[in-house]
Formats: C-alpha cells, sequence, structure tokens
C-alpha cells in the first residue's frame, strides 16, 4: 500500500498516520504566528510517540517563555538561529517543519535540504520563480525533498475529484471558476513585517491574496486543469485586476482571467475589502457535466447523464493533519502523494505574471466604508458595491471593469 491518500487516509486526520516505528525525527523553525499551528500539530504527534521534537528554532524566546520552557522538558533543543539549529544537527533531522514568512522560504528549504533534511515549508513555495528553481535545484542535489503546504490538495476528497476529472467524468473541463471573499481588518496587515508587502530586505514576496489566504483555491484550480494526477497547470494570457483598499504596497483585491492546461478558461477573484464573508467555491464547468469543490465542506460531480456523487472535505485543521501524515508516509515511500515543489511551481508563476502585467490600483477614500464587526477591534475596509460585482464578474467570466464596475469615481 503506498500511502497515497486516496488509499490510506481518510477526512479525521491522525487516521491516516503510518504505522509504528522509529519516532521520526522533527525540526521547527518557528513556534509564533501561523508557526503555532505547526506546533499544535507536532505535540499531537509527540503523544501518539509518531515523531520526536528535535530541535526548534524560537527568535522571541522571551514571549514564548512557557512554551520555550515546555519544550525544552520534553527534550527538544531550543535555537535562536536556524542557521545554528541546521549546523549542529546537519545529517540528525529527518524532517524540518518552515511556516515562516515568504521571504525565508527558499532560503530556509534550500539550506535544510543542504543540511540533510526533508523539508515540509509553508504555502507559497517562494516569491519568484527564481528562488522557486533555487529550493528545486537543492532537491536534486542533495536527494531529499521539499512538500509545500498546499494543505488542500492533499485531501482524499480532492484527489478523488482529479481523478474523475480526468477519467473523462464530466467530459473535457472547459472553465474552472473560484470566487472567495474574505474581510480582513488593519491589523491582519500590521501583525509581522511581511504581510501586504511586494519585497522585504531585496527578498521578493508578493504577499497578497492570491499568495496568502486565498493561495489554496488558486492552485487548486491550477491543479483541476492539469492533465495528469500530479499536473498542475501552467498559465497563459494572464489578464488582471489589482486593487488596494489598505494601506499597504501589495493588493487586497483581484480579479484574473487566464488560460491555463488543456485551453482551461481560469477565473479568479478574491477580495479582503468587503463586509460579506464568502467562502471559496471551485467550480469547473465540463462538456457534459459540472463539479464543484466548496471548501470545508464537499465536494461534487454531476453529470449531464447519470447519478451525482459527493465526497465528503475535512476541516482546516483536519486537512492540516492529513497533510502531515501524508509527508510522513512519503518519507517512508516516494510514491506517497505530496505536494511537490513542481506541483507549487505554476502558483508562483501565476503570481509572478499577475505582478508583472498588473498596476495595482488604489480605490478612493469616498468608495470606501470602514467598520468594526462586533467584537472586533481593527476596521475593516469595505468597497461599496464589491461584493454584487464580483459575483456578477464570476457568473460570465469577465473582468470587473467590462461589466462597468468602477474602481475609481
Amino acid at each position: 500500500m503506498s500511502g497515497a491518500p486516496e488509499d490510506n487516509t481518510t477526512t479525521d486526520g491522525w487516521s491516516g498516520l503510518p504505522p509504528g516505528g522509529r519516532p521520526v525525527r522533527i525540526a521547527l523553525i518557528g513556534i509564533s504566528g501561523y508557526g503555532r499551528i505547526y506546533l499544535q500539530l507536532v505535540r499531537e504527534l509527540r503523544e501518539r510517540g509518531v515523531i520526536r521534537l528535535v530541535a526548534a528554532v524560537i527568535i522571541n524566546q522571551q514571549e514564548e517563555a512557557a512554551n520555550v520552557a515546555e519544550l525544552r522538558a520534553a527534550g527538544c533543543a531550543i535555537h535562536a538561529d536556524y542557521e545554528e539549529m541546521l549546523r549542529q544537527h546537519t545529517g540528525q533531522i529527518d524532517l524540518c517543519l518552515i511556516p515562516t514568512g515568504i521571504q525565508w522560504h527558499a532560503r530556509m528549504s534550500v539550506a535544510a535540504l543542504r543540511a540533510g533534511m526533508n523539508v515540509l515549508v509553508e504555502k507559497p513555495l517562494a516569491g519568484s520563480l527564481a528562488d522557486v528553481r533555487a529550493i528545486r535545484e537543492a532537491e536534486h542535489a542533495s536527494g531529499r525533498f521539499a512538500a509545500v503546504g498546499f494543505q488542500d490538495l492533499y485531501t482524499p476528497g480532492t484527489r478523488w475529484l482529479k481523478r474523475q476529472l480526468l477519467t473523462g467524468a464530466i467530459g473535457k473541463v472547459q472553465s474552472i471558476r473560484v470566487l472567495g471573499l474574505w474581510p480582513r481588518p488593519a491589523a491582519y496587515y500590521a501583525r509581522n513585517n511581511w504581510t501586504g508587502r511586494l519585497q522585504v530586505g531585496g527578498v521578493a514576496v508578493f504577499d497578497s491574496p492570491v499568495s496568502n489566504a486565498f493561495a489554496h483555491f488558486a492552485n487548486l484550480a491550477l491543479y483541476f486543469a492539469g492533465r495528469g494526477r500530479e499536473d498542475v497547470a501552467p498559465t497563459c494570457e494572464v489578464e488582471a485586476e489589482l486593487f488596494r483598499a489598505h494601506a499597504i504596497e501589495s493588493f487586497d483585491t483581484a480579479v484574473i482571467r487566464a488560460k491555463a492546461g488543456d485551453d482551461v478558461a481560469i477565473w479568479l477573484g478574491f477580495t479582503h475589502a468587503c463586509r460579506e464573508t464568502e467562502n471559496p467555491e471551485i467550480q469547473i464547468q465540463g462538456s457534459s457535466g459540472r463539479a464543484v469543490w466548496r471548501y470545508e465542506n464537499s465536494c461534487t460531480i454531476t453529470p449531464v447523464s447519470g447519478p451525482e456523487e459527493s465526497h465528503p472535505l475535512p476541516e482546516a485543521i483536519d486537512t492540516r493533519r492529513v497533510m502531515l501524515s501524508q509527508v510522513l508516509w512519503h518519507l517512508r515511500d516516494p510514491n506517497a502523494a505530496i505536494c511537490t515543489t513542481a506541483m507549487a511551481e505554476s502558483h508562483t508563476s501565476l503570481v509572478e505574471a499577475v505582478h508583472a502585467g498588473t498596476t495595482v490600483q488604489t480605490i478612493p477614500p469616498e468608495r470606501i466604508e470602514w467598520f468594526t464587526p462586533a467584537g472586533g477591534s481593527s476596521p475593516i475596509p469595505a468597497v461599496h458595491g464589491l461584493e454584487a460585482a464580483m459575483r456578477a464578474a464570476e457568473k460570465q467570466g469577465r473582468l470587473l471593469r467590462e461589466i462597468g464596475f468602477p474602481a475609481r469615481s
């Protein structure tokens, strides 16, 4: 049995863990911010005897004093610098977890691979294609692998849907559309030194909804457009509209239209500058049916003739458990499915093309209403009429300007 999600993993996360053996030796770079989620997963695996946390890099040890004490008591070496950790543990770590800022993904992944460690690095793989290729070259030279944290791609329901598309369950895939509305407050862009930035310290970041919060769904759209089971389609003919309501360098709202794979029409619409919340749905239209992938819900195939069929999708935390289970399987069996660096490259290519070909437009203040939701402490910008305009554009596969939605007054 290969350990591939469709064979071994179910939607309840840890049920797909590989059978017992020597605990996998783990290093974790960062335990704050998104790293807290990885720390939780590592603790759960440690309690099950599946892994041993050998080393952790914590640069803010005073702020994380309680966690530092707990980890040290459990036998984990604490380091203030990732390069020091890699030097001291070269050849002694099976898997290095890298849930850090985008500007660190390439340099940390390359260094960990050169230190003889396999890697699980958060999405996006890197901020530029040059950095992606540096990681891939380090993989090849080291004989190790780097898995990418596009977590939804690991789930059995997602893999089932891909197989159905490849077997022609809805005919030839013609179009894929994704719409997502997730309001984000001003504090979202103040939580670190890279959110909303184009570069940090000369390293490409290109943070945006397309490369960060909604990156999973942009990548899935390209995955479903791919011609093979492990193919993520490249894009061409990329057109985009990019806007910002927040005071950031990058954009918080985008509508993107492109071609992918076998002439599949891609439409992506994402925003953080809205009042309403709408979780992403991936709408796939084929020549003889349609399919829908619904975030944390289900994926459904509806042929023109034949019965409808659905598979469940797990909640976010179980999706992450499935992902880490699969990476642990891949340590034992190279045939166990992961999101490879090759599969993540198309996403970075799309992000690079969007930024290279489109100027970010600042939305005039008079078109924005700032509001603070009940229980919130930081205001959110809502662009007047944006939600309705994006829904209309999604239905027609058009850009906002093509349906008469003004970005400027």
